[in-house]
């Protein structure tokens, strides 16, 4: 039970500070619409892009500077996704969040720790930290199954 009480305080201190904008110049609804060049860039892959959409679904609640936009957990994640199956650091940081606090995706610490491996293999230094407090939470089997399934996504087509 303590175990889990330490990830619960430990995924409400994520939550201020986990979801981080990309490009600020992507922040009102006209992003969103089908023939809008930050929509078609993610659907063309542009990881970037994908980065940017999935920010403006997942924040539109909470940023001020996004209107007009439905907030979307599910659309987030799917966005998010894309563009951490193409390597990027803080989609796959976000991915790992969104597992951890079951936003728009199944709650799994396994899963978050998989995402977590792979942004920190991209570059993403903040990813260290989450995987210290997941080690510290997770039994030795847990942290070897959330290896393995980081190779699995690897295989699957996420970059590194």
């Amino acid at each position: 039970m303590t175990r889990w009480l330490t990830l619960f305080f430990f995924l409400f201190s994520l939550s201020a500070h986990a979801i981080e904008p990309g490009d600020k110049r992507f922040s009102h609804t006209v992003y969103l619409q089908p023939h809008s060049k930050l929509r078609q860039a993610a659907e063309l892959g542009d990881a970037e892009a994908q980065y940017d959409l999935a920010y403006l679904y997942y924040k539109a609640d909470s940023d001020p500077s996004i209107q007009g936009v439905p907030q979307s957990d599910q659309k987030a994640a799917y966005w998010y996704r894309k563009a951490a199956q193409q390597g990027h650091g803080r989609a796959q940081y976000n991915m790992a969040v969104l597992h951890l606090q079951g936003h728009g995706v199944e709650r799994d610490p396994i899963e978050a720790y998989a995402w977590l491996l792979l942004a920190q293999a991209n570059g993403h230094q903040e990813s260290q930290a989450v995987i210290d407090e997941l080690d510290a939470i997770l039994n030795p089997r847990q942290v070897q199954s959330a290896e393995a399934r980081s190779s699995e996504l690897v295989l699957a087509g996420t970059t590194r």
